[in-house]
């Protein structure tokens, strides 16, 4: 009955076995904008900050981590409402919207208790568009771009977002949402699913099926359909940029990465052929050498 009950995401963990289970040596609890955000900093040398994408959570940053550490100060941190920072809640204890301003006025808000005066930023999906994004509002700030897969055009959306963002479905997500789902959205991102390991795919599903968590998404998901992303502002970006393209990426087209490409000034990309929407999983030995050359030539 138990597992039933998980796989409709009407039990599981509680936050405090979550974080037991799931918060890193380096974890820190960042007190900001009302919330507990979850942040790891490990590592000396230049700040890069890595920014992860929906339904996601600092976790995919990790194996890319264990080589840039070595000679970079890595931070990275769960967005609401995924990962260990869960849902952002207003004064009345209700679930905020979290649509682009917020996101903004989030990221913002994280880097400036950090103290981060200037760094490399790495974004990954929608992380990735917060990364351009913090780029193009902050020059001062970032000397350096990174970003893969990432969100800044209007397309159609995967089906597993566009879910979401169907009002009864959102409304739904409050009492359930089928683990099935998920495990067959975490797989579609892969290129190569048999490069997706168990422990992870687990560890997607329970924090995102956290009921708090889960119940929160559909709070958010308007950030990919409100029309407010800016994507004139990309000609606007004063650094160097790398961008990195998963081939057989089915959630964000290859043809976003030319544009991208074309619309940022001092840009370069690369494209890695037979590999999905989240190259930093799939391919991190190669996604962190890339990263490491670009950084080293800024």
């Amino acid at each position: 009955m138990n597992r039933l009950l998980n796989e409709f995401g009407w039990a599981g963990p509680d936050k405090k076995t979550l974080i037991e289970k799931h918060a890193l040596p380096t974890s820190i609890f960042l007190d900001c904008m009302g919330m507990k955000v979850h942040v790891s900093i490990e590592g000396s040398g230049p700040d890069v900050v890595m920014i992860h994408g929906f339904a996601a959570n600092l976790h995919t940053w990790s194996d890319v981590c264990a080589h840039m550490s070595k000679q970079f100060r890595i931070i990275r941190f769960d967005l609401p409402p995924f990962g260990l920072t869960g849902p952002a809640l207003d004064e009345q204890g209700n679930i905020r919207k979290m649509d682009v301003a917020f996101y903004q006025q989030f990221v913002d808000a994280v880097l400036n208790e950090l103290q981060i005066k200037k760094c490399v930023m790495i974004g990954n999906s929608f992380g990735g568009f917060l990364s351009w994004d913090q780029a193009q509002r902050h020059p001062e700030r970032v000397r350096g771009l990174i970003i893969s897969d990432a969100v800044g055009y209007q397309q159609p959306l995967p089906i597993y977002i566009t879910l979401f963002t169907i009002k009864p479905i959102a409304w739904l997500t409050r009492y359930t949402v089928p683990a099935f789902l998920l495990r067959m959205a975490v797989r579609d991102v892969y290129g190569d699913k048999s490069k997706l390991k168990k422990e992870v795919l687990e560890r997607y599903l329970e924090l995102f099926m956290h009921k708090p968590n889960r119940s929160a998404v559909g709070k958010m998901v308007g950030v990919f359909t409100d029309g407010e992303l800016g994507s004139e502002r990309l000609s606007e970006i004063q650094c160097k940029t790398l961008i990195v393209w998963g081939g057989n990426d089915r959630w964000v087209s290859i043809e976003m990465a030319g544009r991208f490409n074309r619309d940022i000034p001092n840009s370069e990309l690369k494209v890695y052929r037979e590999v999905g929407h989240i190259p930093m999983e799939e391919t991190p030995d190669r996604f962190a050498a890339d990263c490491i050359s670009f950084i080293e030539s800024l």
